[in-house]
């Protein structure tokens, strides 16, 4: 994130038809600020389809939004939004972002950072255990600590 610029936040948010690539990162993104979709006529007929373009516009057109992702809450994505991630988007040939930066240089440091937040939410999972148990064994610790310093002191007065 701290590559990109608000000129290429600009430079995707001013694009007609964007490629592939820009639309399913920026798909990944709304999906992660619990953005909804607008729901549009789909080729095939008496369909609706999901498109998050327009939506992914009015996200690229705050002026905030670039800090938003910096300050987002990744301690506390929503089961729902990260499965979806996931399944959806993290095993997605076309979701890498070595494929994305053909379409745009912005695209591709947020492709990097949607990854990014997958990765720690998979990591965070398996550590806050850990952390909880280290806690726990710390307090104990400090408990036959004082218990240690007291009998410590009793042992120097019989002495």
């Amino acid at each position: 994130l701290n590559t990109l610029t608000p000129s290429d936040i600009t430079i995707v948010k001013s694009m007609k038809s964007p490629p592939p690539g820009v639309r399913l990162v920026m798909e990944s993104i709304c999906i992660l600020k619990g953005i909804k979709p607008e729901r549009v006529n789909d080729p095939a007929p008496v369909k609706k389809m999901d498109d998050f373009w327009k939506p992914s516009q009015k996200v690229l057109g705050d002026m905030k939004f670039l800090q938003s992702l910096r300050e987002y809450d990744k301690d506390n994505v929503s089961p729902p939004i990260i499965k979806k991630i996931r399944n959806t988007y993290i095993p997605n040939p076309e979701f890498v972002p070595e494929k994305i930066r053909q379409a745009s240089n912005a695209a591709e440091g947020l492709c990097k950072w949607v990854r990014a937040i997958e990765a720690y939410d998979r990591v965070a999972k398996v550590v806050a255990p850990k952390k909880a148990a280290l806690a726990i064994a710390e307090s104990k610790f400090a408990e036959a600590q004082k218990s240690l310093n007291a009998k410590r002191a009793m042992l120097k007065e019989v002495q």
